[in-house]
């Protein structure tokens, strides 16, 4: 549950091995760099390194390359042998290559395009024994191609006579027929205004020489040959390309490293002919980060503790077990723990299995959901996957313990048989009492461990009057306590002292987080700064009185957990009442399968997003605040 501690290396050198600095400190991925401006600011003699990135380009010329192609390029660790020269002399001509191929293909699919219009549009009038460049060229009449549709056809007739024209069908579809019309240059307006209110569509041909027949045939032979033409030049590219996929891979890589090298000297300076270059290390890794740059001739390392740079803000870098490891998911949602502050991840894996667990408590679907979790994982990847796989198993174990399989509470009547009961030790129905009881006594441990987790970050944070005086530090795990224990006294009779209690364990802690402020700036060796008095006890007053309310709701927030215990059983008993009434059979079993179905489908879901939100506002805001910054070693991102 501890953040890893660090180290700030700086590193000095001749500036012609800055390069070799940059690898060594990728190599070991564990670097990560501190602009060198929070170190030299405006110092005299020192200039800050703002080249442009030489294989920026080269690198975006690859990896169009591969894009032409239609693959991913494929990163390859050992290509430390690839000759940079070279590889940018095939990168170029196969970048050209392709480049004049685009521009060649632009303009043959320019020409297929035009093609398969013209080839639409003629074949519409294909069966017409006329010269297309004589129509057009016609001095005392005018021709129009086009659409009429049937109604319109029908309606033509009565207009012919008056506007001296004549349509010629030659094919049809389902709206109208295509032809064209003939009418005298001087009666053309008064045909075309006839004719667009019949709603003819006009189809404006290219000039073309011959029938529509022969230029139709003419045009599929030019669009066979354009096409069959693009079809070799791009297999033989993608021929080529084939066969030197794996040498481009490894052109790929190696100026992929390069670049992403590169591209770390914006963080180091330049002062005369050396360089400066600072970053965190963990401290597990700074011996051998160290060791390694002083295999470098000319380089002086040295290590400092973050304290020593106040201005700095360390990373952090988490160090959790492999049985929390994946709950960190949920801790970066809410955000990074700062380099001086407690890792809840631990915490959440503990309280969220086991919630989720007691919530969802059924043996069958347990180990379904548990199931479900690995494949998320195994096939997609999927980080929420991890976690279900606990969370699962938790449900299963519990399940067991309530005697529940898939909704059915009696199947494992003979395991309690055989462990010494007359029958199961826990009916979830007739329990519904036992269940509030146990949800508030889980509310009740799991904040004051937070609590506790909130004393030891102040610590951490040397915030001792947030840790001793807060009310979420000392002061209040003994208010909350005494106010759990004065309650229980009242109903149960402990035999507790109520005056004794009420002094020691509630006003005195009152009056401690009352004075929160000034008490913690005393300890802490600051002065006390309240500029006014009626100012600062009405405020503290109502603040006290929203702890007080805080405490209650806190606790009370918990009975969710019962509740959806109480919710679970109530759902699968409907289904097992609707499977009875179907009398058995086929229709039982389909009934049961889509309840469980069901139930592990919107049930899980609910309980799992009521579970994280009792870890985020009643465990993370009493102790967390998650504003710190992740730790990203330089790397090639492959």
């Amino acid at each position: 549950m501890a953040v890893e501690k660090m180290r700030l290396l700086t590193v000095l050198g001749p500036y012609e091995s800055l390069d070799r600095v940059i690898e060594l400190c990728i190599d070991a991925e564990c670097f990560q760099p501190e602009n060198a401006s929070e170190f030299m600011g405006d110092s005299e003699g020192f200039s800050y390194i703002s080249e442009e990135n030489p294989y920026s380009f080269r690198l975006m010329k690859v990896k169009e390359i591969f894009e032409h192609f239609g693959q991913p390029p494929k990163f390859i660790e050992d290509c430390s042998a690839v000759d940079v020269d070279e590889a940018n002399r095939r990168i170029d001509a196969l970048y050209e290559t392709i480049k004049t191929i685009n521009d060649h293909d632009t303009l043959v699919n320019t020409r297929i395009d035009e093609i398969k219009r013209a080839i639409e549009q003629l074949s519409h009038f294909e069966h017409m024994d006329i010269n297309l460049d004589d129509v057009f060229d016609c001095d005392y009449i005018r021709v129009r191609f086009g659409r009429l549709p049937f109604d319109g056809f029908e309606k033509l007739k009565k207009y012919n006579k008056d506007i001296s024209s004549i349509f010629y069908p030659d094919s049809s579809d389902d709206v109208g027929y295509w032809g064209m019309y003939v009418t005298p240059i001087d009666k053309a307006a008064e045909a075309d205004r006839v004719y667009a209110s019949l709603f003819f569509e006009r189809l404006r041909l290219p000039s073309y020489d011959g029938s529509p027949a022969s230029t139709l045939k003419h045009l599929q032979e030019e669009l066979a040959s354009l096409e069959e033409s693009k079809k070799q030049i791009d297999e033989s590219d993608d021929i080529y390309f084939e066969d030197h996929t794996e040498l481009f891979n490894l052109y790929y890589s190696k100026i992929k490293i390069l670049c992403d090298s590169f591209e770390v000297r914006k963080y180091a300076a330049k002062y005369h002919t050396s360089f400066f270059l600072a970053g965190w290390v963990p401290k597990k890794d700074e011996k051998r980060l160290t060791d390694m740059l002083h295999s470098v001739e000319g380089v002086e390392v040295e290590a400092a503790e973050p304290n020593e740079f106040k201005k700095l803000t360390p990373p952090t870098k988490t160090k959790n077990s492999i049985l929390t490891r994946a709950y960190q998911f949920y801790t970066e949602i809410y955000g990074v723990p700062s380099y001086n502050e407690v890792d809840p991840t631990p915490l959440v894996a503990v309280v969220y299995t086991l919630l989720y667990g007691i919530m969802f408590a059924d043996l069958g679907q347990g180990i379904v959901l548990a199931i479900v979790g690995w494949l998320m994982f195994k096939l997609k990847g999927m980080r929420l996957g991890k976690i279900l796989i606990p969370c699962g198993i938790s449900a299963a174990l519990f399940g067991t313990a309530f005697g529940s399989v898939f909704g059915y509470e009696e199947l494992l009547d003979p395991m309690f048989h055989a462990l010494g009961f007359e029958e199961k030790p826990i009916h979830i129905m007739d329990s519904a009492l036992m269940f509030i009881v146990v949800s508030i006594v889980l509310g009740v441990a799991v904040i004051i461990v937070s609590m506790l987790f909130n004393v030891v970050s102040g610590i951490k944070k040397r915030d001792m009057g947030s840790a001793i005086f807060g009310h979420n530090g000392i002061a209040g795990i003994v208010l909350y306590s005494s106010l759990i224990l004065l309650l229980i006294n009242m109903f149960m009779g402990l035999g507790i002292s109520t005056k004794t209690l009420a002094i020691g364990g509630i006003l005195i802690p009152v009056i401690l987080i009352f004075l929160k402020h000034p008490l913690g700036d005393a300890v802490t060796g600051r002065k006390p700064k309240i500029e006014s008095i009626s100012d600062f006890i009405i405020e503290n007053l109502f603040e006290l009185f929203e702890v007080i309310l805080s405490y209650m709701s806190n606790t009370l927030s918990f009975l969710r957990v019962g509740a959806f215990v109480l919710i679970h059983a109530c759902m699968m008993s409907t289904f097992s009442a609707l499977a009875g009434i179907a009398g058995g059979g086929a229709a039982e079993i389909i009934i049961m399968i889509f309840g469980n179905i069901f139930v592990i489908a919107l049930e899980g879901l609910l309980v799992g997003i009521q579970v994280l939100r009792l870890n985020f506002y009643e465990i993370f805001s009493r102790f967390y605040d998650g504003d710190g910054i992740p730790f990203n070693p330089i790397k090639i991102n492959s």
